[in-house]
């Protein structure tokens, strides 16, 4: 095949002296998509993409300032003016090779598989999970893509092994699960511990009498807590102050984490921040953590973003706009829209309402139907029937039915926005490629159009 360039470019005034825009040439489009899929994307700013090879100087391997040229595999040239893109994406081929594969997947338990284990054998994690998913979506006993998930069989389900665990007290601490308890000692040296004791003594002391009836005993505890400065205080502060009922008490104990470094002291807060049913309270703690907790934080409230209740993950979300930095790019991505279950109470038993056809006659059970309806009926006013609810009949027995819903996020694109400047709305694939795009070394993958 002859090669052949095409140069695309949008609709600038002529007196700047070129066309700036961009023309489509619907053959060159037909030529790039019915090719096998090349390495390299670039998202135009209209929001097309273009696939290729693209061409960079044969002295320094770089991208030419002004425009991008790519060689399809028919041998077709395109070249794109840089001030028309968003950016440009290399990516390997076996990414392509992928997204080729999944926009021609049939919606059936075993294409997902299939192409969840095509993804498992090369290397593609992320896209092998969409797919489990899938599987488990039409199959919630496939026990091969339950175990992929990271799940476990408890209690008639299957559910995710350390969220299994955590709710049984344990976390995982170098590829095994340990009490907190255990956890504490494995990280923290001997005398380490003994502060955190004899601060657990102090702090249950001064509580009792910040709430007790004595006045002066009240002022004293009052003045004894604000004067905590010491990091191995945090977990008395955490049980005595935080976990308390009283919300003024879980305020000051939001106060005096905000002093104190350190992990407990963070994770005290992103509890508060998470959790407290008190708007205020989870305001307060969030704002109490300062730069010096963002690390552990951001930590945090990333893996909040995976939380079974949407609450939480809007929460954890909105607070990555202010801890969060790079690191939480792609964990928000993916949280742009989640799915959740929740469970909705049905009618059991059938039989409390009744239908009619349109002709009066009674669909299914032996009933008079009401006169109004019946020369409603008659007369043609109910072209479509009526469905008349017998209030005689007793309350049927309510069921729980689980159903899933999709959600959404705001707060998880407010917070992509806040980070990144971008804006692709909730398209996870653009986002994506863009982030891709962000974090691959040379020049041609830096950001080539500002919003």
């Amino acid at each position: 095949m002859t090669k052949s360039a095409f140069l695309l470019r949008c609709n600038r005034k002529p007196a700047q002296g070129h066309f700036c825009g961009i023309v489509f040439v619907a053959g060159l489009l037909v030529l790039l998509t019915a090719s096998p899929a090349p390495a390299d994307l670039v998202k135009l700013a209209n929001g097309g993409e273009l696939r290729g090879r693209i061409v960079r100087s044969p002295a320094t391997g770089a991208v030419p300032a002004e425009s991008i040229r790519l060689e399809s595999l028919t041998g077709a040239t395109v070249v794109v003016l840089k001030s028309d893109t968003l950016f440009v994406s290399m990516r390997p081929m076996v990414v392509e090779e992928y997204e080729s594969k999944a926009r021609r997947v049939a919606d059936t338990l075993e294409a997902h598989w299939g192409l969840a284990e095509w993804c498992r054998l090369n290397g593609l994690s992320r896209q092998r999970e969409v797919h489990l998913l899938k599987v488990v979506e039409h199959d919630a006993n496939h026990e091969k893509a339950q175990v992929a998930l990271g799940r476990v069989w408890n209690d008639g389900g299957w559910v995710d092994r350390d969220e299994m665990m955590a709710a049984q007290g344990y976390v995982k601490y170098k590829g095994r699960y340990v009490t907190t308890q255990e956890l504490d000692v494995l990280q923290k040296t001997t005398a380490e511990l003994g502060q955190e004791r004899e601060w657990f003594q102090k702090i249950k002391l001064w509580h009792g009498w910040i709430i007790g009836r004595h006045e002066e005993r009240r002022q004293q505890g009052l003045v004894a807590l604000q004067q905590i400065d010491e990091i191995q205080a945090a977990p008395a502060v955490i049980r005595f102050l935080c976990e308390d009922s009283r919300r003024d008490l879980r305020l000051m104990g939001a106060s005096l984490l905000s002093k104190l470094s350190g992990g407990k002291a963070a994770s005290g807060l992103v509890k508060l921040a998470l959790f407290d049913v008190d708007p205020e309270v989870r305001y307060t703690s969030l704002n109490a953590i300062g730069s010096d907790k963002f690390e552990q934080a951001q930590a945090a409230f990333i893996k909040e973003l995976r939380s079974e209740y949407n609450t939480i993950v809007s929460r954890a979300a909105a607070a990555l706009g202010r801890v969060g930095d790079e690191r939480a790019i792609a964990p928000l991505i993916d949280a742009l829209v989640t799915t959740h279950r929740y469970s909705v109470p049905t009618n059991e038993r059938p039989g409390t309402s009744y239908s009619y056809r349109t002709d009066g006659t009674f669909g299914g059970n032996s009933s008079n139907l009401p006169p109004e309806v019946e020369a409603a009926m008659r007369t043609g006013q109910l072209p479509q029937g009526a469905i008349v609810l017998d209030s005689t009949a007793p309350a049927a027995p309510k069921k729980l039915v689980l159903v899933k819903v999709d959600h959404w996020n705001q707060d998880v694109l407010a917070s992509l926005q806040k980070i990144t400047k971008r804006d692709f709305g909730y398209d996870e694939r653009t986002w994506h490629l863009w982030w891709a795009a962000e974090k691959t070394a040379g020049g041609a993958d830096k950001p080539l159009k500002k919003k």
